[in-house]
């Protein structure tokens, strides 16, 4: 399929990246230098589709405008971006934090999670803007990209239809609203949760399977000062930090704290008013009184306030594939679009970026050849994507009792395995973003140490219980809910007294 032509110039094979998000500029990029290659087989003339502004052309204050989510940046994301040169000395060193401490705050308690120092032994983990990183990777487009022959960007623009039969796609530009067809020979879906790409795999393939959801979490986050408490280079997590509520502080550059919290989706109603309310002020004195893990500023509860105030309750997406690729379309899914998951464990921007570089790897293995790299990055993405999804959502548990004993017993792990670790292993947990380990092998590690099947049960039962009642499927009794409390009550003290009256007889 890709045999050079007989005057011996490469082939020149068009690509649409839909997607201007961590894995499609990576991959631009990547594509770029092999461009460069004096052995060259493949030109690649690549088109870059992104429905939304490009942030590459902002400059660092302009860009404070657009904070988005607070992710990690592990050695999984590390090793894709520093596989492109200069890529992350020069655009994407300085635009996060290098997290070396973590706590655990139980109330007012604060407790190391290093198992004797605050210091953690997992490696790089920079804590980043996920805005700020598509930032600096759009910067490196504009600097190396801008003037070749073979680059294109399409900002602005959506992509309303891919035509696979024809191999083109048709997309609409949102401003002029002009609208034209753009043919490829390869099709990346980097497009999110919603992908229009990945829509061609489920008409053309009847057993592709394909699962969209949430992650069963409603949260709010906010950006403030970091209180004296916490170090400027420490992430803490906050389990049960308000009733039902778990949250994670995590930190920014500028002396700022990214402060997350959530609450189950079937626990919502039970959120206490004030947290609720749309009155700054009231959720300010809210924070105040019941947030009990360190003290912030005025300033700082004042502004909490407004943030929290004036944004709605978010919820994000899961996606689950058992394919990432399809010959037959000329189609490859990465990042969101394959594998979109819960942020609990910040693996999401780098298993993205992971995907990109290993589709390059594939290129140089298979020698530009598609007709074996596709195939084969489905074969080796797939066991990452959906154990990336699994580990992120079964890690943590819906029953936060649960998970406090979860969180206890990690904690417990960790410091046996500092002492005796010729006879503890390590808590998977710890190996998550280290790059000598797969994703495929934490999900190993964590299911032989009993943590996801139990979580999962229970996160299952809780959440399709939910549905049932949430649909109308299961209608609860007048009465019932009150009975079944009061069962909760009587029936433990009916038993003791039985038990009570056989001993005394």
């Amino acid at each position: 399929m890709c045999q050079p032509p007989a005057n011996n110039e490469p082939e020149t094979r068009r690509v649409i990246i839909a997607g201007a998000g961590p894995a499609g500029l990576l991959l631009q990029a990547l594509l770029h230098n092999r461009n460069k290659a004096t052995d060259a087989r493949v030109t690649y003339n690549v088109t870059m589709i992104e429905s939304r502004a490009d942030l590459g052309q902002l400059n660092n204050e302009e860009l404070q405008a657009h904070r988005s989510w607070m992710i990690g940046l592990a050695g999984h994301g590390l090793e894709a971006i520093k596989s492109v040169p200069d890529l992350y000395e020069k655009y994407c060193s300085d635009v996060g934090i290098n997290v070396t401490e973590g706590n655990v705050f139980l109330g007012s308690k604060k407790i190391s999670m290093g198992g004797g120092g605050n210091e953690l032994d997992n490696g790089e983990n920079f804590i980043v803007d996920r805005n700020f990183i598509v930032a600096a990777l759009a910067r490196y487009a504009k600097d190396h990209l801008a003037d070749s022959p073979f680059y294109a960007a399409k900002y602005d623009t959506e992509m309303l239809y891919v035509d696979y039969e024809n191999r083109r796609v048709l997309v609409r530009n949102k401003t002029t609203k002009e609208e034209e067809y753009l043919p490829y020979d390869l099709l990346v879906g980097a497009d999110g949760i919603r992908s229009t790409v990945r829509e061609a795999l489920v008409k053309r393939h009847f057993d592709f399977e394909l699962q969209v959801g949430d992650i069963f979490q409603t949260f709010k986050a906010v950006h403030v000062q970091r209180p004296e408490a916490l170090s400027p280079n420490s992430m803490s997590l906050l389990p049960t930090c308000f009733p039902n509520f778990n949250g994670i502080s995590l930190p920014e550059t500028g002396g700022l704290i990214n402060l997350s919290m959530g609450v189950p989706r079937n626990l919502f109603d039970e959120v206490p008013s004030d947290l609720k309310s749309d009155d700054p002020s009231v959720v300010e004195k809210y924070f105040r009184e019941n947030f009990k893990a360190f003290t912030l500023s005025d300033e700082a509860y004042v502004e909490l306030g407004k943030q929290w105030a004036g944004q709605r309750w978010n919820r994000t997406g899961m996606v689950h594939c058992n394919r990432y690729s399809s010959l037959e379309c000329g189609i490859v899914l990465m990042g969101d679009s394959a594998h979109a998951t819960s942020p609990s464990i910040g693996m999401g921007m780098n298993t993205a970026l992971r995907d990109a570089q290993k589709f390059n790897e594939l290129l140089d293995k298979f020698q530009d050849d598609l007709d074996e790299v596709l195939p084969q990055y489905s074969k080796d993405r797939v066991p990452e994507g959906n154990s990336l999804t699994d580990i992120a959502l079964n890690t943590y548990c819906f029953d936060a009792k649960v998970g406090l004993r979860t969180m206890l017993s990690t904690m417990a792990r960790t410091g046996l395995n500092k002492l005796l670790p010729f006879l503890v292993a390590k808590d998977y947990g710890m190996l998550i973003g280290r790059p000598e380990h797969t994703l495929a092998d934490i999900y190993q590690m964590a299911t032989e140490q009993g943590v996801l099947r139990k979580h999962r049960a229970i996160n299952q039962r809780i959440r399709h219980e939910y549905f049932e009642r949430e649909t109308g499927m299961i209608k609860e009794k007048p009465g019932f809910s009150m009975l079944r409390r009061t069962a909760l009550v009587v029936v433990p003290v009916a038993a003791c007294a039985v038990a009570a009256y056989v001993k005394s007889n």
